[in-house]
């Protein structure tokens, strides 16, 4: 039997915790890992009421201080997801499975005591055949998809052009909070409240993992934002992953998408990086089509897999 794993402790956990998921990329070994930036993105600005930390778990490394052997986010707020991220020398072996089982069983009875009767692992990679494999022998059937686009950055970027009345630039962080929330609070069609919404954005940019150097905005001349992209780099892979991206309905079919994109793109090949990534809904028509206008392609798709619990 495997050890139980200990709770999240501090940011030195989270700096270990990338540094397994910058390895498990370069491995490059079928098993998709996430970019950094999406686990922090998801940790640091999560939805409301919800506070992602309490369920997230790691397994030290005996042989290496400061390194992780593997950890597992537990969602039990409507997501309903156990996810377990184990080094690239530990894919398809027993250790893996037994996270797994350790992972599954803790949020199975989470859920069941919550009246939930679905379990999902989300992002696999449709052609990884051996977590295919596996999950299909514990139950679970693929449900719902992402697409994974990916473009190179070995070339220069084409100059973006906006409209008229219209810059783009970095966020300007806590000054332009309230400017800066609206915009995301529209662009997802969220039914919160705007100031409860400014408030989370707002702790997020207070957060150690917000940098508004690479918040970047299309900003109107009365000071209102228009679209944005946060852009995360990853130094090790080379690799600049968007998330979030979006435009506000009053302010789209303006190009303003399109150009601090490539505005973003220019700064991660300005700034050491070699490819750009960004995931969508696979039946995002709109998202995907701004994508490939830009140069991306889809490279593959990324599976969510569900199962029944109801005891």
């Amino acid at each position: 039997m495997i050890p139980e794993p200990r709770h999240y402790r501090d940011e030195g956990d989270l700096q270990a915790m990338c540094s397994l998921l910058q390895a498990g990329r370069q491995a490059n070994n079928g098993t998709y890992y996430v970019h950094v930036g999406d686990i922090q993105w998801w940790l640091f600005y999560p939805p409301f009421g919800v506070d992602l930390f309490e369920h997230l778990y790691v397994w030290d490394d005996p042989s290496t201080s400061g390194q992780l052997l593997a950890w597992v986010l537990l969602n039990h707020d409507g997501y309903n997801t156990c996810d377990v991220v184990v080094q690239p020398r530990l894919r398809g072996s027993l250790l893996a499975r037994e996270m797994l089982d350790w992972a599954e069983q803790r949020l199975t009875g989470i859920l069941r005591t919550l009246g939930q009767d679905k379990l999902r692992v989300m992002w696999i990679f449709e052609d990884d055949t051996l977590v295919d494999g596996a999950l299909r022998e514990r139950g679970f059937q693929p449900s719902d998809a992402d697409v994974y686009l990916t473009r190179s950055l070995e070339e220069p970027v084409e100059i973006s052009q906006i409209a008229q009345g219209w810059t783009v630039r970095a966020c300007r962080g806590l000054e332009e909070v309230e400017a800066r929330a609206a915009a995301q609070h529209g662009a997802f069609g969220s039914s919160a409240s705007m100031g409860r919404y400014a408030d989370r954005f707002q702790r997020f940019m207070q957060s150690g993992v917000y940098n508004p150097a690479w918040d970047i905005v299309s900003v109107a001349e009365d000071g209102k934002i228009g679209a944005f992209c946060i852009a995360w780099l990853d130094p090790l892979n080379q690799v600049g992953l968007f998330e979030p991206v979006g435009t506000h309905p009053d302010f789209q079919r303006q190009g303003l998408g399109k150009a601090v994109m490539l505005e973003t793109l220019r700064r991660l090949r300005e700034n050491g990086m070699r490819q750009a990534i960004v995931e969508t809904a696979a039946d995002n028509t709109p998202a995907i089509k701004l994508y490939e206008s830009i140069g991306f392609r889809v490279a593959n798709r990324l599976m969510t897999y569900q199962k029944n619990i109801a005891a």
